[in-house]
């Protein structure tokens, strides 16, 4: 079933308040929070890298664009435990900072000698996969060696996705989705299970409830697989080429599947696991493409965020709530916090912004 969403008039009213800003040389490519509501990690094109720590009051300058040589990031992301932040980029080296002190320490990590354009952390592990060109490399941060490289026969991997349990890892390629089972204790690897797709892979998330497989496809087509066997959902001729993926559930208790196409996002909902029974509704409110979406808290369960300079959120049912902006910028990211309290958005010309649910929150919580 398909409906339309709900009025469209932008609006400032709504449950969030601009409350924090911050700049970084350069578009925010890389926006993250720490599992522990702490931490904001943001990366920029130019090469710079910081991490603002709201638990000390401090914004850290991990890295500064003379020190990278003004080589951008275009991959972020904390560990489950809080204990590390990774960031990777156009020069192959892995920058990586470990937490669990009074300030951040930076660990040498061997570069691995090309372009890092995706990382994943395994959920609840020591493990970090990294995307090398046709290769995926896993850092074992407790060890602190790299892994022999898993080699991806579908070529170019351009998404990488952990399961829920941490033992398996997901990469989508050009020729469709490989899976490698590793294991906990020992990260030898068998060969991978393929998924074909018939299409480039572009976007690929493994969510935790459900624990389904969701990949968007370079011919506009979204395939959801329960079982790793037959895919479950096909859906072809989307508005455009899909951009941002997400899995999640509404604090309703309902399941959801948000999918960013063009300038348009479409979520799927309901309550059982048979999706024929599921309603899809469309979000038509941008006028250009979709950079990212979230699931959010139950004031705002939907946020997309758009070239086009505005974050809208949406309601469950696809009402529109309210419209945010970043002074006309182009948006890059957009994140809620851990605890759902406070979103977070990174503009094309450096600016990033915090909005609080509660317009009485301190500034650094």
């Amino acid at each position: 079933m398909t409906e339309g969403s709900g009025p469209l008039r932008p609006t400032t009213k709504g449950p969030v308040s601009q409350q924090l800003r911050g700049r970084v040389q350069g578009c925010v490519t890389g926006l993250a929070w720490g599992p522990w509501a702490a931490h904001l990690a943001i990366a920029s094109a130019a090469g710079e890298f910081i991490l603002v720590d709201f638990a000390a009051g401090v914004d850290w300058p991990l890295l500064q664009a003379s020190e990278t040589g003004g080589q951008g990031f275009d991959a972020l992301g904390f560990s489950s435990c809080g204990r590390w932040l990774a960031a990777g980029g156009e020069d192959g080296v892995l920058s990586l900072w470990r937490l669990d002190g009074e300030v951040p320490v930076q660990v040498i990590v061997p570069a691995v000698e090309g372009w890092i354009d995706q990382l994943a952390w395994q959920p609840d592990g020591p493990l970090l996969a990294v995307a090398r060109g046709a290769e995926v490399w896993i850092w074992h941060s407790e060890d602190q060696v790299w892994l022999p490289p898993l080699c991806s026969p579908g070529g170019a991997v351009m998404a990488l996705s952990w399961s829920p349990a941490g033992d398996q890892l997901a990469a989508g390629t050009v020729q469709g989705v490989w899976i490698w089972s590793l294991s906990l204790a020992s990260p030898a690897s068998a060969e991978p299970l393929r998924l074909e797709t018939g299409s480039a892979v572009l976007q690929l998330v493994w969510g935790v409830d459900p624990p389904w497989l969701a990949a968007g496809l370079l011919d506009r087509r979204l395939v959801l697989w329960r079982d790793l066997q037959q895919p479950m959902l096909g859906v072809a001729d989307l508005p455009g080429k899909i951009h941002a993926l997400t899995l999640g559930r509404w604090p309703s208790g309902q399941k959801a599947l948000l999918v960013a196409a063009a300038e348009a996002a479409v979520v799927w909902s309901g309550q059982g696991d048979g999706l024929e029974d599921w309603n899809a509704v469309l979000l038509p409110f941008h006028l250009d493409r979709i950079t990212a979406l979230a699931c959010g808290p139950a004031e705002a369960p939907i946020v997309t965020a758009s070239r086009d300079g505005t974050a809208a959120l949406w309601s469950e049912a696809g009402s529109l709530l309210q419209v945010l902006e970043l002074d006309g910028q182009p948006l890059t990211r957009v994140a809620w916090r851990s605890d759902g309290k406070a979103l977070a958005a990174g503009g094309g010309e450096g600016d990033w912004v915090l909005w609080p649910l509660d317009p009485n929150e301190e500034a650094r919580p």
